[in-house]
C-alpha cells in the first residue's frame, strides 16, 4: 500500500467538497482492502480506489476527475490485465447502475407490489410495515438473487457487497414511495368519516392526532393507568368474615356460660393478585405503541405486583425501565426500537409468548391477569396452540385490547380468533373513548383464600 491512510481520508473529504460524497463504510472498506493487498504500486492503489468508492458511472466519470486533480494522476493511463468491474452473469444488473436507474428501480417497485398479491392500504399502519412485509415477498428475493455470487478475491466480494447494498436501498425507497402513493389514494377510505374539527377529542382515532392533541391524550392515558393500578391496591374489607372457628367460640362462650352469643370467625386474608402487562411494538402497531407504552407507565409507577414487557418478535421486560423513565421520555423506548429486536424485527406473536411463559418471574410465580395490547398480525407466522392452552391455563384471565379496526380482525395474517378464544374480554381500542370505556369495564375479583 502506497497511497497513506491520512492521505486516503483526505481525499475523501476532497471529494466532499466537490460535490462526491461516499458513505463511510465504502471508505473504511477501501483502507481495510488496501492494507491487506499484497503490492506495493502507487497505480494498483489508485485502480482499487477507481473501482471500490463510485457506484454507478455518473460517480465513476467524476472520481475519475478528482483523481487527477488530486494525484495528478489519469486514471486511464494505467492499463491492468484485470477488470474490476464485475462480470455480473444475470445481465439484468446493468440496467440499474445506469443514468435511467431510478425509473428502473420505480418499475421493479411496482413489479414487486403487483407480484404481491391483494394490499389492504387501507389498514392504519406505517409504510415501512408494507416494506418489510414486500421484502420478504418471493419477487423481491428474487429481484436481489443476482448478487449472490461466490467470487475467487476479497476485492470483488466488496465490490459486490457494495453494489447490493446501494440496490437494495435504492429499491427499498422506490417502494416506499410507491406505497406512499397507494395509500394517497386509499386516504378517503381510511380517514373516519365522522371526524371533523369540532368532534371530541376522546373519540378521535390515535393515529389521527396532531402532536398538540397527543400530548394532552397521553396525560389521560396516564391517568387511566393509575385507575387500572388503584383495582389492584383495593384489599378486602376488614369486617369480611370467613369460615367458623369452632375452637375460639367454644373457649369464647365459657365466659357466658355456655351460651353461643359470640361467634368467632376466620378473618379472610386477602391476597394481592399480580399482573402481567404486554405492549406490542412492532411497526403495524404504529401510533398506538406509544399510547400503550403509557398506560403501562401508569400502571407500574402506581402499582409493585406487576411486570411490563414488550415485544415484536420476542419479549422484553421493561419494568424498571419505566419506572426510572419520565412522563415525557416514553417515547424513548420507541426510538431505541432496535434495542427489542431478537431475531428479524417482524411480528411473532408465538414465539413472544412462548418467551413470556418461559421467564423466571412467570412461570415460578402465580400471576392471576394478563392484559395485551396488539393486533396480533404475525406475518404469516404459525401459531402452536399448545402455547394458547398454557396460556389459558397460567393466566385465569386474559384482557385483550386490539387497535386494528374490528372489521381487519382474523384477516391477511391477523391471527386474532386464537387469542379471543381464551380472553375474559377483548375490544377494539383506537381512541381515548374506547380505551376508558375497556379500562372501566375491567373487574378485577379480589382474590381471597
Amino acid at each position: 500500500m502506497q497511497i497513506k491512510t491520512n492521505e486516503l481520508i483526505n481525499f475523501s473529504h476532497y471529494c466532499s467538497e466537490n460535490s462526491l460524497k461516499f458513505p463511510s463504510e465504502r471508505i473504511s472498506n477501501l483502507i481495510k482492502f488496501l492494507q491487506k493487498a499484497q503490492h506495493d504500486k502507487f497505480e494498483r492503489d489508485i485502480s482499487f480506489i477507481y473501482s471500490l468508492l463510485p457506484s454507478n458511472k455518473e460517480e465513476k466519470e467524476k472520481l475519475k476527475e478528482l483523481i487527477h486533480q488530486y494525484f495528478n494522476f489519469l486514471v486511464g493511463d494505467y492499463k491492468d490485465e484485470s477488470s474490476f468491474l464485475l462480470d455480473y452473469k444475470d445481465e439484468r444488473v446493468e440496467d440499474f447502475f445506469n443514468d435511467n436507474s431510478l425509473s428502473r428501480f420505480q418499475k421493479l417497485a411496482d413489479d414487486i407490489i403487483n407480484q404481491f398479491g391483494e394490499i389492504d392500504f387501507s389498514r392504519p399502519v406505517s409504510n415501512n410495515y408494507w416494506l418489510h412485509q414486500l421484502q420478504n415477498s418471493l419477487t423481491f428475493l428474487d429481484a436481489v438473487s443476482f448478487f449472490d455470487i461466490d467470487f475467487d478475491n476479497g476485492l470483488d466480494e466488496i465490490i459486490n457487497e457494495e453494489n447490493k447494498n446501494y440496490f437494495i436501498n435504492q429499491l427499498n425507497q422506490s417502494i416506499l414511495e410507491r406505497v406512499s402513493e397507494l395509500r394517497n389514494q386509499f386516504k378517503e377510505a381510511y380517514i373516519p368519516s365522522e371526524l371533523n374539527p369540532k368532534e371530541n377529542l376522546e373519540e378521535k382515532d390515535f393515529l389521527y392526532t396532531d402532536a398538540e392533541e397527543r400530548r394532552k391524550l397521553l396525560k389521560e392515558t396516564r391517568n387511566l393507568g393509575l385507575i387500572l393500578a388503584n383495582k389492584f391496591v383495593k384489599y378486602t374489607k376488614s369486617a369480611s368474615k370467613g369460615k367458623l372457628l369452632f375452637r375460639k367460640t367454644i373457649r369464647k362462650s365459657l365466659k357466658n356460660g355456655g351460651s353461643l352469643y359470640d361467634i368467632v370467625l376466620k378473618p379472610k386474608i386477602k391476597k394481592k393478585p399480580r399482573l402481567i402487562l404486554l405492549c406490542d411494538i412492532s411497526g403495524s402497531m404504529a401510533l398506538y405503541s406509544l399510547f400503550g407504552l403509557t398506560l403501562l407507565f401508569g400502571v407500574v409507577q402506581r402499582f409493585k405486583s406487576v411486570h411490563a414487557f414488550v415485544f415484536i418478535d420476542g419479549i422484553t421486560d421493561i419494568t424498571k425501565e419505566l419506572k426510572n423513565l419520565k412522563f415525557n421520555n416514553i417515547n424513548k423506548i420507541l426510538t431505541n426500537w432496535n434495542n427489542y429486536v431478537h431475531v428479524d424485527g417482524h411480528s411473532d406473536y408465538d414465539k413472544s409468548f412462548k418467551d413470556l411463559l418461559d421467564e423466571k418471574i412467570i412461570s415460578n410465580s402465580s400471576f392471576n391477569t394478563l392484559i395485551v395490547i396488539g393486533d396480533a398480525r404475525n406475518n404469516y407466522r404459525p401459531i402452536n396452540t399448545e402455547t394458547i392452552d398454557k396460556l389459558s391455563k397460567k393466566f385465569k384471565n386474559v384482557y385483550w385490547m386490539n387497535p386494528e379496526r374490528s372489521q381487519y380482525w382474523n384477516t391477511g395474517d391477523s391471527q386474532f380468533h386464537h387469542y379471543q378464544s381464551i380472553s375474559k374480554k377483548y375490544s377494539e381500542v383506537r381512541n381515548f373513548e374506547q380505551l376508558k370505556s375497556f379500562i372501566n369495564s375491567i373487574n378485577f375479583n379480589k382474590v381471597i383464600k
